[in-house]
């Protein structure tokens, strides 16, 4: 993993404690269709199977089967990729090593049935094998920046189960009398 420079310790994947994975992997040929219903079949069918990674803030799964060099975004130069990619981005808790450990462990049998699919991927999508795949795949996130940078998940999901539980306090005593709103708050929140 690259730092900004000598005097900088931290990792540009890094921002307060938490950290940004993303990493590229080529799709085999064929596989494109057969990985795109398997990941909308997640949501098709209601399932979260990242929620069984511990430390997860947000992770994504996008198939880019090629990137848009119209004249209009000005890029420098057009770039162009040799075959359809599936690029995986999380935010994190924690160290990107540590998050990959769980990921690995806890992903099964989802993992083999993603990466699988993918060139040079492990014959079996699991633990260290996959590990080491996923970091030589690695891209650095060049800028990472956390909204909760210092807010752990479980710290965030707690807010806002609080903030859930502040509005329906509010919702349901509405006009009720000073004395009275102030005893129950207590008697809720304390």
């Amino acid at each position: 993993m690259r730092t900004r420079s000598k005097k900088h310790s931290r990792s540009i994947n890094e921002s307060g404690q938490s950290s940004g994975f993303l990493a590229m992997t080529a799709i085999k040929p064929g596989e494109i269709d057969a990985l795109r219903a398997y990941l909308e079949g997640f949501r098709d069918r209601g399932e979260r199977p990242l929620d069984k990674v511990s430390g997860t803030h947000m992770a994504r799964f996008v198939i880019v089967e090629k990137f848009n060099c119209k004249p209009v975004y000005k890029q420098r130069r057009a770039e162009n990729i040799a075959c359809a990619s599936l690029a995986f981005s999380s935010n994190l808790d924690g160290s990107i090593d540590r998050y990959l450990d769980v990921l690995c462990e806890q992903l099964q049998p989802e993992a083999q049935e993603i990466w699988g699919r993918c060139v040079g991927s492990p014959a079996t999508c699991e633990g260290k094998a996959l590990k080491d795949y996923l970091k030589h795949n690695q891209i650095d996130c060049g800028f990472f920046y956390a909204a909760y940078g210092e807010a752990t998940v479980p710290k965030v999901k707690a807010a806002l189960d609080q903030r859930e539980r502040l509005m329906a306090f509010a919702t349901e005593h509405q006009g009720v009398p000073a004395a009275e709103l102030q005893q129950a708050f207590i008697e809720e929140f304390a």
